[in-house]
């Protein structure tokens, strides 16, 4: 089940993902910002937490990015990856 076909499935579908990682940072940020623009967290803890939580779905979500485009390319150019 290791083909060029394959990984272009598994890629595209995880697109959508990547978006929905993206937009939920982004969300929680912006509900967070006071009239001034800064965030606003109830403890440092809570500060804390949230920027662990929202560090590791951004960085997730690049590396789905770069997953992602490797199972593109090596739909596109199968010679180059030595694929069959």
């Amino acid at each position: 089940m290791d083909t060029a076909e394959y990984n272009l499935i598994i890629s595209l579908a995880l697109i959508p993902v990547v978006f929905m990682l993206q937009l939920w940072v982004k969300n929680r940020r912006s509900h967070r910002r006071n009239e001034t623009g800064q965030q606003e967290f109830d403890s440092m803890g809570a500060m804390l937490l949230s920027t662990l939580i929202e560090g590791v779905a951004i960085i997730g979500s690049l590396l789905l990015i770069i997953w992602i485009m490797g199972g593109i390319a090596r739909y596109l150019f199968p010679m180059m990856f030595n694929a069959q």
